[in-house]
C-alpha cells in the first residue's frame, strides 16, 4: 500500500508542477465535433472526481503481489509517458469559469477543481490513463469483474469532456498511454 501511495503521490506532484509551471508555452487545442455534442454540464463534476477515486481503489483492491506490482509498473510507465508529453509538448484548452449560480457541494467541487487544476496538461488525459491501467490490473486478478468494472470506468469517461477539462482527443491519448504501459507490463500482468 505504501508503494502504491508513493507512486500515485509522485505522479500527482509531477502533474501539479507541470500544469502550474510549464517549461514551454502550452499549445492551445481546439474542440472537436464530439466535444460540442457532449457539451458542458455542471453535474459532470461528480463522475469526473469519481474517475480520480476509482484508479487507486482498483489498484489497492489487487491482492495478488505479481499482478499488483505489474499494475504499478504499467501505471508508472503510462504516467511517465503522459509526463513526458506534458513537459515536451504542453497543451491547453479554453476553460470555463466556475458558474456563479452553483450552490452547495457541486459548487465546492468545482471550486476545488479550479483551485488545484489549470487549463494545461490536457493531452493526454491522466483521468483516462489511470483508470484504464487500474481496471486492467484488477480484471487480470478478477476476470469476472470485467462484466462490471470496464462498463463502470468507460461510462465515466465522457465526464472529462462534459466538465470542460479535456477534449475527446485527450481521451484517445490517455487510453493510448495506458495501452503502452499495459503492453510493457503484459508478461507479468496477463500470464
Amino acid at each position: 500500500m505504501l508503494l502504491a501511495s508513493a507512486v500515485i503521490g509522485m505522479v500527482t506532484l509531477v502533474y501539479l508542477v507541470t500544469v502550474h509551471l510549464p517549461l514551454r508555452v502550452p499549445r492551445p487545442m481546439t474542440p472537436t465535433a464530439v466535444d460540442r455534442v457532449i457539451g458542458w454540464h455542471a453535474w459532470a463534476i461528480w463522475p469526473y472526481w469519481l474517475l480520480l477515486v476509482i484508479a487507486p481503489a482498483f489498484i489497492l483492491a489487487i491482492s495478488d503481489r505479481r499482478i499488483f506490482l505489474a499494475t504499478l509498473r504499467a501505471y508508472a510507465w503510462s504516467m511517465a509517458a503522459n509526463a513526458a508529453i506534458w513537459v515536451l509538448w504542453p497543451t491547453s484548452l479554453a476553460r470555463r469559469e466556475v458558474p456563479i449560480d452553483l450552490h452547495g457541494a457541486t459548487a465546492a467541487a468545482w471550486r476545488l477543481l479550479h483551485f488545484l487544476d489549470g487549463s494545461g496538461n490536457c493531452f493526454p488525459s491522466a483521468h483516462i490513463t489511470a483508470p484504464v491501467v487500474a481496471v486492467a490490473g484488477y480484471c487480470a486478478q478478477h476476470p469476472r469483474a470485467r462484466a462490471w468494472a470496464w462498463p463502470l470506468a468507460i461510462s465515466l469517461f465522457p465526464s472529462v469532456v462534459a466538465t470542460g477539462q479535456h477534449y475527446a482527443w485527450d481521451i484517445v491519448g490517455g487510453a493510448g498511454t495506458a495501452a503502452m504501459g499495459l503492453w510493457i507490463a503484459r508478461r507479468d500482468l496477463f500470464r
